[in-house]
This record gives structure tokens, C-alpha cells and sequence, in this order.
């Protein structure tokens, strides 16, 4: 089938972009995955809070602060970190398209990236803090709806998913994790849906929990989109060809 979405784009529609050689079928797809799912959630807590099943949580946050240096450090790493590679990459493309994950789980990367990146990152954090900085910092009560947390309940499903698979898929291959434990941890391949769902549902309900969402409520407006995001990430092995076709039938 298509490993990548060049194939898919040459072949579909005739059309060449070798950009699109980076871009993995099964990524694709498993990505698509998650937007469909925090639509789809929104949807459903939005239903459920009009319905009076669930409410918003009143917070309290401290508005007006200067900007930290430990708000800068870590801007600056993340900016390194991006810098780094995307300078690296833009250099040396054609090799990047070639072997994707290779380069991207590499320790090569771009100095000068990385600096331009540091620079660019804190910069824009710093300017960021000066706009929302007050004379006095002071405490403010915030309205926050659930379906304003579905950002941070896809973030946080989609990494502890991904922990969870990888953890149980490698509890799994016992053996293939000792003969190569870092390439297992890393590999791009290897996921195991139950321990991605355990893991996820358990770190999902607890963030849930926190910001005073009602669990079963949770449960249930996640249920559907469970199983429409779960049909759109398999459709990504169909299209790759990841092992979904079964033996030769002649």
C-alpha cells in the first residue's frame, strides 16, 4: 500500500511531492486519530453541560506576573531542542526524507539552530509576559468549562496512550526488549491498544477528577469517541499495509 503519503498523492492524484515522503501513512492517520476524538469530546461535554449533567469548575489563577527565569529556561530548551534539528534538516533534506525517524531520534542537529531557536523561544516568552504583566500581580477567579479542557485531556491522553502501549507491547516481547531495549523504546512501531487505553483512562480520569468533572459523566462522553477515533487509526494500518491483510488468500 502507501508507507508514506507521497505514494498515496502520486498515486491518487498523480501529483509528486517529495515532501510528503516524511509524512507516515500510519502517523498520519494515528495523529488524525486525535483531532477526531477531541472534536467529537467536545461535542459530547458541550451536549451534557446544556443538559445540566456537568459544570464548570471556578478557578483561581495569579494574573500580572513578571516573567521567571525558569519560564525562559525552559522556553530556551524547547527552542534549542526545535532549532537544533529544523536548521539540520533544512541543510540536509534529501537525507532527512530518506530515513525520517533516523534523523529525527538522532543526536545530529544544527549549533546555530539551536542558538537561533533559544533566542527566538525566550524572546517570544518574555514579550508574552510583559503584555499580561501588571504593576501588582493579583488573584482572579476564572470560569472554566470542560469542554475548555478537551486541549489538555487529548494532550494528556494521547502521551500516557502512547507510555502505555509501548510499555505493555515491550511486557509483551520480553525478549525483543532485551536484545535491543533502546531501539524497542524508541521505535516508531510496537504499540499495544489495551495498555495505551488503560493507561490513558486512568491518567484522563484523574485529570478529570482535579478539575471536578464528574468521572462516569467523562466516561461516558468519551465512549463514542473512543470508537470513532480507534476505526479512523485503523484506518491507517489498512493504508500503510501494517499487517491488517492477513495471509495470501489465492
Amino acid at each position: 500500500m502507501y508507507p508514506n503519503l507521497y505514494y498515496a498523492f502520486k498515486d491518487l492524484f498523480g501529483i509528486e511531492i517529495l515532501a510528503l515522503q516524511m509524512i507516515q501513512s500510519f502517523g498520519f492517520f494515528f495523529a488524525l486519530s486525535f483531532v477526531t476524538a477531541a472534536y467529537f469530546l467536545t461535542i459530547e461535554l458541550k451536549r451534557k453541560e446544556k443538559e445540566g449533567l456537568i459544570g464548570p469548575n471556578t478557578v483561581r489563577v495569579l494574573v500580572g506576573e513578571k516573567v521567571k527565569l525558569i519560564e525562559l529556561v525552559i522556553s530556551g530548551i524547547i527552542g534549542f531542542i526545535i532549532g537544533y534539528k529544523l536548521l539540520f534538516i533544512a541543510n540536509n533534506f534529501s537525507l532527512f526524507v530518506e530515513n525520517t525517524q533516523a534523523f529525527i531520534l538522532s543526536v545530529e542537529g544544527s549549533i546555530i539552530g539551536g542558538i537561533i531557536g533559544v533566542l527566538v523561544s525566550a524572546i517570544l516568552k518574555y514579550n508574552e509576559k510583559r503584555k499580561e504583566e501588571l504593576e501588582k500581580p493579583e488573584w482572579r477567579e476564572e470560569t472554566v468549562h470542560p469542554y475548555e479542557l478537551v486541549g489538555n485531556i487529548t494532550i494528556i491522553a494521547a502521551v500516557s496512550g502512547v507510555i502505555g502501549a509501548k510499555v505493555f507491547h515491550n511486557l509483551e516481547n520480553w525478549d525483543e526488549f532485551t536484545n535491543d531495549p533502546i531501539g524497542a523504546l524508541l521505535s516508531f512501531s510496537g504499540l499495544t491498544i489495551y495498555g495505551g487505553l488503560i493507561v490513558a483512562a486512568i491518567a484522563v480520569i484523574r485529570y478529570g477528577k482535579k478539575n471536578n468533572i464528574n468521572s462516569l459523566h467523562l466516561v461516558d462522553a468519551a465512549a463514542p469517541m473512543l470508537m470513532i477515533a480507534y476505526a479512523v487509526g485503523r484506518i491507517g494500518c489498512h493504508v500503510s499495509g501494517d499487517g491488517d491483510w492477513g495471509i495470501n488468500n489465492p
